[in-house]
């Protein structure tokens, strides 16, 4: 029989910590107490009583010498009790609970209504309830939680035993009530590694043992854990507690410890396990050794008995004695019956047919004298809580015998240990292939996924998808396209992979996109990334960069004012540059170019409105339409002097201009704001009170000299343009 001792069994840091810290304490100091006992463990409780460590239950016992805080903590009244009374006070607290106990401390003090997931009685919970001064609610599982009352600003904090599963389950329960939920998984890391490593072990094996104090929280969810799994689970305080018959028929017994277990009881009951599978072994032999002699020649047998069935025939032939027919006659039928029944030797795999359902268990008749029982918890890798669930009386199973024969005559068969020999072998045969699998996400865990692949595997978050993914929550209940990474049987260890499916997938798009690039194309993508200057667009495993000027034939000031991340939209490939890996895109192209019919629809005189884009020294810049705009140069502002181009204009301006030319081929066009408003008369300057006054006529030609000059001057600069 193979014993194997799990990862991460027996003192966690905080217990082996509290223990260390009472021997040293009683060197130190002649009366030494524990408040309650130190850890739960009846066996080392009683060591350090007979080194002289008392435990006190109450704290009013405790009135001198030294006390040490056990690391399940207190409350800090009680704290301030003790030092009050001038005893000296060792905290042995776990630092997991002491973070606990501060978080709750601290969010109570802050307005939160405090929820802590855990057990209301145990003591770990009441001294992190004291913390927050009594006003938190506990709660132990999601129908609690349900049920809790709470305010708008909530946290959640849990008992460092807790099971991963149970806490995340009810802090979605939580996120239903309220929008402004703060979580701490305070669950210490040890105990998540500790219960990770019992559940694979135990999936294993054929027997599971979990050793530790029956009043110990996290080892009763060790045996939880362990039985969850169908593999059938003892949990036992000391070695004296094993009983030879749990191991009869066992190949592989898998043992785990809770966090307050010492590596010596762990020993002793890993010593008993030997004494009893080899007093079992001897006592077999020395009872049955023609039975041992045929398990280890199973073949020979087979021949025996055939042979006598050949004899007993030939002697009823040859005319012997009616008793001594009808003797043949029944070994014969027995060698027949044998011939044709399936080998029920422990580990054989064979064929029955369903024909009896009960709540604990199904019957399989397997052709010998009596049906096979395969209980509940080998009936299918999944746990089965309705056996009519799973199964139907006539179904024909493939069974694995456990045991040839019970103390009722029945074989002990399981469904599941084929199931599972089935699974190993797809496994085996798709990392062999590379072959992708689908699977179904059951869970979140520390650093990824677990998925149900007939066992469980594991999804490392970073492989779930080609990018990072913050929140893996959304893919519970989904079925993931996956590869088998890593496989080790032995371990039970099954890492998969969808990144990988999703890599090939990519390269391979983005060859055939690669392949098929030409410039001139027009091209769906989708949006993926927007920057200040331009969008990627993926176009199928290639991104392609849409300039912000080639965005819209108007002025964009910025890509998101146009484009959203994940939109899909049509493209045109302006450049492709298979060396660099570079293609360069343009959305403006797929719309006519404004200034193509520019001169025909604003023809010289015409007048519009228009906004002012931007200013210059030498004018204002004016669009009329999207992706047309004009010069107005300074001189055309206005009819009087304009000194600075902001003393007339500024940017969002409306105005109405002039058309004074549009030149298409360069995308120009020459604008005037004081052409749409009305001329100013001029006035004939005053004369001198000494001199005569100046004749109508004379004053009439200065005049018509000014305005003929004005227009020479304005016709210069239309000619000029820009320029001018």
């Amino acid at each position: 029989m193979e014993i194997i001792v799990a990862d991460y069994a027996g003192f966690c840091f905080g217990v082996k910590r509290a223990i260390q810290m009472a021997e040293e304490a009683r060197k130190e100091h002649e009366t030494l107490q524990t408040l309650g006992p130190l850890i739960h463990n009846p066996q080392v409780v009683e060591r350090l009583h007979k080194q002289g460590v008392t435990a006190a239950e109450d704290p009013d016992a405790v009135n001198e010498g030294a006390v040490i805080i056990r690391s399940h903590g207190i409350t800090p009244e009680v704290l301030e009790q003790l030092r009050a009374r001038g005893v000296t006070v060792i905290d042995a607290t776990c630092p997991f609970v002491s973070r606990a106990q501060k978080l709750a401390r601290d969010l109570a003090g802050k307005g939160y209504d405090v929820v802590i997931v855990g057990d209301k009685n145990h003591p770990e919970v009441v001294g992190i309830l004291g913390w927050t001064g009594g006003k938190a609610k506990i709660v132990e599982n999601v129908q609690e939680a349900q049920q809790l009352d709470i305010g708008p600003r909530v946290a959640v904090i849990a008992q460092t035993t807790q099971l991963e599963e149970n806490f995340n389950r009810v802090v979605e329960v939580l996120r239903e009530k309220t929008d402004n939920l703060v979580v701490h998984n305070t669950i210490c890391h040890a105990t998540r590694e500790r219960q990770e490593a019992a559940s694979r072990l135990a999936e294993t094996v054929d027997l599971m043992i979990v050793v530790g104090g029956k009043n110990s929280a996290n080892t009763k969810k060790l045996t939880k854990i362990c039985r969850e799994t169908g593999t059938p689970t003892y949990h036992i305080e000391q070695a004296t507690e094993l009983c030879a018959p749990w191991f009869y028929n066992i190949n592989r017994v898998g043992v785990t410890a809770g966090a307050s277990t010492p590596d010596w009881i762990i020993e002793e009951v890993v010593v008993k396990m030997t004494e009893l599978n080899n007093e079992d072994i001897k006592k077999e032999e020395e009872m049955n050794p023609a039975e041992t002699a045929a398990e280890n020649a199973p073949e020979e047998g087979v021949e025996t008995q055939e042979a006598e069935a050949e004899n007993a025939t030939k002697n009823t032939a040859e005319g012997a004695a009616p008793e001594d027919t009808a003797e043949a006659s029944q070994e014969a039928v027995e060698a027949h019956l044998n011939e044709n029944m399936p080998e029920l030797r422990r580990g054989a795999v064979i064929t029955g047919k369903v024909v009896q359902i009960n709540d604990n268990d199904v019957m399989v008749s397997v052709g010998g004298k009596s049906e096979g029982i395969i209980p509940i918890n080998e009936l299918s890798l999944r746990r089965v809580e309705n056996p009519e669930e799973v199964i139907s009386v006539g179904d024909e199973v493939e069974v694995m015998v456990l045991r040839p024969e019970n103390e009722e005559g029945h074989p002990i068969l399981s469904r599941k240990r084929v199931e599972r020999e089935k699974v190993w072998e797809r496994l085996e045969k798709a990392a062999e292939t590379e072959e992708e699998i689908r699977a179904e996400v059951i869970e979140v865990v520390k650093g990824g996924l677990l998925v149900d692949v007939g066992i469980k595997g594991f999804v490392p978050a970073s492989l779930v998808e080609r990018g990072y993914v913050e929140d893996l929550s959304q893919y519970v209940g989904k079925t993931l396209r996956l590869q088998v990474i890593e496989l080790d049987r032995s371990k039970n260890k099954v890492v998969l992979s969808q990144k990988a499916i999703l890599d090939k997938e990519y390269e391979q798009k983005r060859q055939e996109t690669w392949d098929s690039l030409e410039e001139g194309q027009v091209r769906k993508g989708i949006v993926r990334r927007i920057t200040d200057f331009g969008a990627f667009v993926d176009l199928g495993g290639v991104d392609g960069l849409l300039h912000v000027s080639e965005l819209s034939w108007g002025r964009v000031d910025h890509p998101g004012e146009v484009l959203s991340e994940g939109e899909e939209i049509e493209v045109k490939v302006l450049g492709v540059d298979r060396e660099k890996g570079r293609v360069s895109l343009g959305l403006k192209q797929l719309t006519p170019n404004p200034w193509e019919t520019a001169a025909e629809r604003y023809p010289e005189g015409t007048i519009v409105e228009g906004e002012v884009l931007r200013i210059a020294p030498f004018g204002a810049f004016v669009e009329v339409e999207p992706g047309i705009e004009g010069l107005v140069h300074i001189s055309q502002l206005s009819h009087e002097h304009v000194e600075k181009t902001e003393d007339a204009v500024k940017p969002g301006d409306k105005v109405q201009v002039k058309v004074l030319g549009v030149d298409e081929e360069a995308q120009r066009m020459s604008l005037s704001i004081k052409e749409t408003q009305p001329r100013p008369k001029r006035q004939a300057p005053k004369s001198k009170p000494r001199e005569a006054a100046v004749p109508k006529v004379q004053e009439e030609i200065g005049i018509k000299l000014a305005e003929i000059l004005d227009e020479d001057i304005r016709k210069k600069l239309e000619g000029k343009g820009e320029e001018a």
